[in-house]
């Protein structure tokens, strides 16, 4: 009787150190599909923020034009909360804000590249910060 009980106790163990394998074996692949997950949704948001950073107002009829900007500067913000990356968020913020600060003095044609490449260096980080 006596002898069985080493053997019960290894056995015991031994099912203790499968369980706590298995366990790490699911934690890891838990792990995996929040990376391949984030990853998705960082793709996901990269595209929406590309999209509306890409936007282009039309100077001939500036009024408009400065509405269309802070509307996608107001859609840009709100995805801008909904990134868990840190340096995202500040890429998203920055477009965001050159497009929700613009002027109709911006807008007229004189002053509309200057703008315009104000921009489009905010959106060279979001592309950084995107890749």
């Amino acid at each position: 009787m006596r002898a069985g009980r080493p053997v019960a106790t290894l056995l015991l163990a031994m099912g203790l150190a499968a369980a706590v394998s298995g366990c790490e074996a699911v934690q890891q692949a838990s792990d995996t599909a929040n990376q391949v997950g984030q990853a998705a949704d960082k793709a996901q948001l990269c595209i929406e923020a590309l999209k509306l950073a890409g936007f282009t107002p039309d100077a001939t009829d500036p009024q408009k034009a400065l509405e269309e900007t802070q509307q996608k500067a107001e859609e840009l913000n709100a995805l801008a909360a909904k990134a868990g990356d840190a340096t995202l968020q500040d890429a998203i913020t920055g477009v965001s804000d050159t497009m929700s600060k613009v002027t109709l003095e911006d807008l007229n044609p004189a002053n509309i590249a200057t703008w315009s490449q104000e921009k489009l260096d905010q959106v060279a980080k979001l592309s950084n910060a995107c890749a």
